[in-house]
């Protein structure tokens, strides 16, 4: 039974995560989720949830993870474990853009992931995505 629920449970995420951005709210869902797998070292579940709503080629997402992933073993070593992800704040540019900023926090160090919405009529698009751990730009 429980296995049954989990199942369900986790086919409605994803369908919830997969349909289109109508809301602010449903772009601050999906960051959160897609940072709750980037927390957990899940790079490509993380980046295959953002492809419907990212109008780039998959083949550039795609390559996006794979630089990820040849890079996360010197970030591991570097800044330690990874704890958690922590909300920053929220930016607007006029009706059409939004940005969040994330902190993720790991036992040594932390980075900022970065991510981009664009609405150009009706629903909400990722538009871009990225992480850096220069952290100057939190303090502004």
């Amino acid at each position: 039974m429980k296995n049954i629920i989990l199942f369900t449970l986790l086919i409605l995420s994803n369908a919830v995560i997969a349909k289109d951005f109508k809301s602010e709210n449903d772009t601050r869902k999906f960051a959160d989720y897609f940072m709750n797998y980037i927390v957990k070292e899940k790079i490509t579940k993380a980046f295959e949830t953002a492809k419907p709503n990212w109008p780039i080629p998959t083949v550039e997402i795609d390559g996006l993870v794979n630089t990820i992933q040849q890079q996360w073993p010197i970030v591991s070593k570097r800044f330690g474990e990874s704890i958690e992800s922590e909300f920053i704040r929220k930016e607007r540019i006029g009706k059409s853009f939004l940005r969040y900023y994330y902190l993720h926090k790991f036992s040594n160090h932390a980075m900022y992931w970065k991510l981009d919405f664009y609405k150009p009529n009706k629903t909400w698009k990722i538009n871009t995505v990225v992480f850096q751990d220069k952290l100057d730009i939190l303090f502004e």
